[in-house]
């Protein structure tokens, strides 16, 4: 009852993944990144530790065949689970459990995979691979979150309402370019993610700035003065002697 895609930008390294389910907290379970080494999907009644398994083979610059390989090698449990990989060249594979009782695909385009389980028709994961390839110019967030779409809009899974969704990119210097998730919703998930998606944008950057140079990013007025305040109102200017520092930041309205 899931339905993914994990995909590489050629420009960047980076690689990502989108995902989407009717059970909860999708997100943290199934997808494993690693940037500009590759992405593993591992879903249907789920085993997290595969996917810790393919991401750590990937990194030492195994293929996505050899990982998927050794990753179903790895457990007498195989036949329940759903397994894809995609390496640091942007090859793909998957495997799919002969325990799956459902309707299940998975469909390769350049530099993604998509992969689904327990879906209302077989033309979802295909959809979905060709909304990824339509724009390689486009971010890869977004072609992730499209390529989601389309899936949702080629039928999904074949019971519902979507629950949990997730859309994650990574970035240089260890910090995620993107990891967005709903882990909870009233069944329209997809559309949850995309409106995090969109409002996501505009902060993006300055996020990351946070994280890299600090030091450049000016303190929001009205958060300073809040705390001033309240320092005073406490009586702790002893302890937080912000006040009697005021130039050492610079504020915006």
């Amino acid at each position: 009852m899931t339905f993914s895609i994990i995909g590489r930008c050629v420009r960047t390294g980076a690689f990502g993944a989108a995902i989407t389910t009717s059970d909860l907290a999708v997100g943290g379970r199934c997808v494993r990144l690693l940037h500009g080494k590759g992405a593993v999907l591992s879903q249907h009644r789920t085993d997290s530790r595969l996917g810790d398994l393919g991401i750590s083979l990937l990194a030492e610059g195994k293929n996505a065949q050899d990982t998927v390989t050794e990753v179903c090698n790895s457990t007498k449990d195989i036949e329940w689970r759903q397994i894809g990989a995609l390496d640091a060249k942007g090859r793909a594979s998957a495997y799919h459990g002969r325990r799956m009782y459902s309707i299940y695909t998975h469909s390769i385009e350049t530099d993604c995979l998509a992969l689904g389980n327990i879906l209302a028709n077989e033309t979802v994961t295909r959809h979905m691979a060709e909304a990824f390839a339509r724009d390689p110019n486009l971010p890869l967030g977004e072609r992730l979150m499209q390529a989601l779409e389309a899936g949702r809009d080629a039928g999904g899974e074949i019971v519902g309402p979507l629950k949990s969704a997730a859309v994650r990119v990574t970035g240089e210097h260890g910090i995620d370019a993107m990891d967005l998730r709903i882990d909870m919703s009233e069944g329209t998930a997809v559309k949850d993610l995309r409106a995090l998606v969109d409002a996501y944008a505009g902060r993006a950057e300055i996020l990351r700035d946070v994280a890299l140079a600090p030091e450049g990013i000016p303190v929001m007025r009205s958060l300073f003065e809040a705390s001033i305040a309240r320092i005073e109102e406490l009586g702790l200017q002893a302890r937080f002697p912000t006040a009697q520092h005021r130039d050492s930041w610079t504020l915006r309205d």
